[in-house]
């Protein structure tokens, strides 16, 4: 057995660029502690800040990323790509060099773990894709994934699949060939998905913050947290979408993803906020809400000034109650200076003034009107159509352009 896989079977180390290009003699703590400062006031990566400050080339980082990949993938032992890194540093040559004169076998490059990588061993990703990519990583200081979503490489979808393959590889909880199986799988079931006339529009739109599926239902407590590592895990082995693992595991309903997925286009085109989305999850679990009541729900009730006003303004509007048929009790909640939406909703639908979907429809696009995302004129088209159509408002929304596809949906399966 060689040193290296003696100490390759004896575990590996975790390593930070920081610490590795100290150890390797590179930088000393001084100019790590200062590129650390200004690190923090810039908000960029370490890494790029030691390129910028001139402590380091862009192509000495780009070993010393390499090289700390190797590391914490474990195909090498930290004091080995110490050693290696150092030698390249000092001699000015290449890794493949500084392997070859430390005496040394180099890991091969297909069997590391990095995120291009993965992409490329999965046929994402093709290599010159990732050498762009690469090159844009190590000019802008942009996160590689975000530069793979920003020009249209992958989706979010792809890219957190990719991440996910990533982290369960390092953790032992599947095997490399596996997994990119299962990226794979995943890149191949999007691209049948995206032909799909449900589909029709979808963009890969670049990078944002939201909160993915598992940790949607995990924040609104549709999901233990500690259920959710093993059930993605579940999706990778059998090639299946998460949503469809849970499902079949009993953790959540259909109708719960499928609302989750609904809302999560909702965050990306700003006409929702997450918490709101955690909130009509929740209720629809707890209480067993249908989706457009809780979402309407979540949408008006919360608010500090007086929905209740807005809404029946829009429903008259749109010839979905009649103004005289309004009870004086209804009539004096619209007038005072605090929400009653919930108190005049209900009444509405107590004294069967208003069809419930299209109340629940005027609900959401209060809210849409109060975050000036539409205006009374488009409320008013969207509910007349919605009444015809029996469609959401969110549908009506993406059918006429004002909204984008931004994540795929499966076809329904006939019941």
């Amino acid at each position: 057995m060689t040193d290296t896989t003696q100490h390759q079977a004896q575990g590996t180390s975790h390593v930070r660029i920081g610490e590795l290009l100290m150890q390797a003699e590179i930088l000393s703590s001084d100019f790590i502690r200062d590129a650390l400062e200004r690190f923090e006031q810039r908000g960029l990566p370490i890494g790029k800040v030691l390129v910028m400050s001139g402590y380091l080339t862009e192509a000495e980082l780009r070993q010393a990323l390499e090289v700390q990949s190797l590391i914490n993938d474990g195909h090498l032992p930290l004091e080995l790509g110490v050693t290696v890194l150092r030698v390249a540093h000092k001699e000015h040559i290449s890794l493949n060099d500084a392997f070859q004169r430390s005496g040394l076998v180099q890991p091969e490059d297909q069997e590391t773990n990095r995120l291009g990588q993965l992409l490329v061993a999965a046929g994402i990703v093709t290599d010159r894709d990732l050498e762009e990519a690469l090159q844009i990583n190590i000019r802008t200081g942009l996160p590689l994934g975000h530069v793979f979503c920003f020009h249209g490489y992958v989706s979010q979808a792809i890219l957190y699949t990719a991440l996910q393959v990533q982290e369960s590889i390092r953790r032992n909880a599947i095997g490399r060939p596996e997994a990119v199986a299962a990226l794979n799988a995943a890149a191949r079931r999007e691209r049948t998905l995206e032909r799909l006339e449900i589909n029709k529009g979808y963009q890969k739109l670049p990078m944002k913050q939201a909160l993915r599926l598992g940790e949607m239902l995990v924040e609104s407590r549709v999901l233990v947290d500690k259920l959710l590592p093993d059930s993605l895990v579940r999706s990778l082995q059998f090639q299946r979408p998460l949503g469809e693992i849970l499902v079949q595991s009993h953790f959540a309903t259909p109708e719960l993803i499928d609302a989750a997925v609904e809302m999560q286009e909702m965050i990306d085109n700003g006409c929702l906020l997450q918490a709101m989305a955690c909130e009509v999850l929740l209720n629809m679990r707890a209480s067993e809400v249908p989706f457009e009541k809780a979402l309407g729900q979540a949408c008006t009730f919360r608010h500090r000034n007086n929905m209740a006003k807005v809404l029946v303004e829009l429903l008259a509007s749109a010839q979905a109650i009649t103004l005289t048929k309004l009870t004086k009790d209804i009539q004096e909640r619209i007038d005072v200076n605090y929400n009653q939406i919930s108190d005049v909703s209900k009444q509405l639908l107590e004294h069967e003034l208003v069809d419930p979907w299209i109340m629940h429809a005027g609900m959401r696009c209060v809210y849409l009107i109060d975050v000036k995302f539409i205006n009374m004129e488009q409320a008013i088209i969207i509910l007349e159509i919605t009444s015809k159509t029996r469609e959401t408002v969110d549908v009506v929304l993406h059918n006429l352009g004002w909204t984008a596809r931004t994540r795929l949906r499966e076809p329904k399966v006939p019941s």
